[in-house]
Parts: C-alpha cells; sequence; structure tokens
C-alpha cells in the first residue's frame, strides 16, 4: 500500500497520529503538498462525505475524520503557506447553516492563504445574514461558500439569492464548492463560480479577477 494509500485510510478511520506521520513520510518521498492533499485528503474527505449522505457515518465518524485530516494539514501548511502575504486580494469563507463540517473549508482557506490572499474565516453553521454582514464589514473581492453534506444544499442556493439581491455586495464574487457540489448546481444557484477542490478554487479566483481587470 502506498504511502498516499495509507494516508486516505487513516483519515477515513479517524487515526490522527498515523494520518501525520503518513504526511510527513509522503514529504520525505518528494510528493507535493498538493498532490498529498488532492490524493491522499481531499478524496479521503469526499468518501467521508459521502458516507454521511448515505448515513454510513454519523457525526462522530465525521468528526475523527476531520481531526486526522487536520493533524496531516499541520504538516502540510507551512509548505502551502510559506511566506504569503495577503495582497492578492481577500475572501470570506464559511461552511453554510445547517453544515458543522470545516476542513474542506479550512484546506480552502490555507490555499487561498498561500496564494497571498487575505482570509477573512467565518467557522461553520453561517446564515445569510452573516455572510452579507461580513461583505459590509470587510468588502471582500470573493465570498467562498462550503457545503459538504446533500441536505444543506437549498441553505446555499438561498443565501446566493438573498446575497445577490442585496446592494452591498457589489463586485464581489461568489464561490461555492464542497462534496455534493456539482457544476450543475453552482450554475442554478447561480453562484459566480465553482470548484471541485482546493487548488481549483484559487485558479477560479484568479481567472475572475482577470475578468474583472480586462
Amino acid at each position: 500500500m502506498g504511502i498516499l494509500e495509507q494516508l486516505y485510510q487513516n483519515i477515513i478511520k479517524g487515526k490522527a497520529p498515523e494520518a501525520k506521520i503518513c504526511a510527513q513520510k509522503a514529504l520525505e518521498e518528494n510528493i507535493l503538498p498538493q498532490e498529498i492533499i488532492s490524493k491522499g485528503m481531499n478524496s479521503a474527505m469526499e468518501e467521508v462525505g459521502l458516507r454521511f449522505s448515505r448515513n454510513e457515518f454519523f457525526l462522530p465518524e465525521m468528526m475523527v475524520a476531520s481531526r486526522a485530516m487536520k493533524a496531516g494539514m499541520e504538516i502540510l501548511e507551512p509548505y502551502i503557506v510559506g511566506e504569503s502575504i495577503g495582497h492578492a486580494g481577500k475572501i470570506v469563507l464559511g461552511t453554510i447553516e445547517g453544515d458543522l463540517h470545516d476542513v474542506g473549508k479550512n484546506l480552502v482557506a490555507m490555499m487561498f492563504k498561500g496564494a497571498g490572499f487575505n482570509v477573512v474565516d467565518l467557522g461553520i453553521d453561517v446564515s445569510k445574514e452573516k455572510f452579507l454582514e461580513s461583505i459590509q464589514k470587510e468588502s471582500p473581492q470573493f465570498v467562498g461558500i462550503s457545503a459538504l453534506i446533500t441536505t444543506v444544499l437549498p441553505n446555499v442556493v438561498e443565501a446566493v439569492d438573498y446575497l445577490k439581491k442585496s446592494e452591498v455586495v457589489g463586485n464581489c464574487k461568489i464561490l461555492v464548492g464542497g462534496a455534493p457540489v456539482t457544476p450543475e448546481f453552482a450554475k442554478a444557484a447561480k453562484a459566480d463560480g465553482y470548484a471541485p477542490d482546493a487548488g481549483s478554487a484559487i485558479q477560479v479566483a484568479k481567472t475572475l479577477i482577470a475578468g474583472q481587470v480586462q
């Protein structure tokens, strides 16, 4: 079994110390941090999300898996974030109301910090009103709404509609993502951008910025 498969299995099983060791070994095998995240961590949490949505996993299993992924992220974060300073822009991030999952959001935050963005993290279970309040206060270029479980997708649609109808949003772009989110859903929800993973979210944001400059 390869080291990334070991990392994948340890996260699903909620084995935090083992996940941390695997992340370190993967770096020592000269595997790029982005590859460790996408193939070992993202895929594991996607599987956890699917099992949760199918009632095969429940909140305790999801929480221990999240802790295991956080343990691995502690090893990788210095290699992703480095010495970046938030000059590329600002993004407000939050997990939508009704969803207590934060690992995916935390990973997106880490990647945006690494790309030089100032990140305002609102945490989990974030209401549409709290997103709007943060837009008013922070004047970000982007708002990122995360969802892990299918039951909260209507809340994402409602939040996007609520924000779009507000005059204070202005040119702020709304990005959506998470295990149950698809390009079709993002389009139907009228979000400005969608990304299947944290690394892609950076490229989507940069493309939108480039479009505004032109």
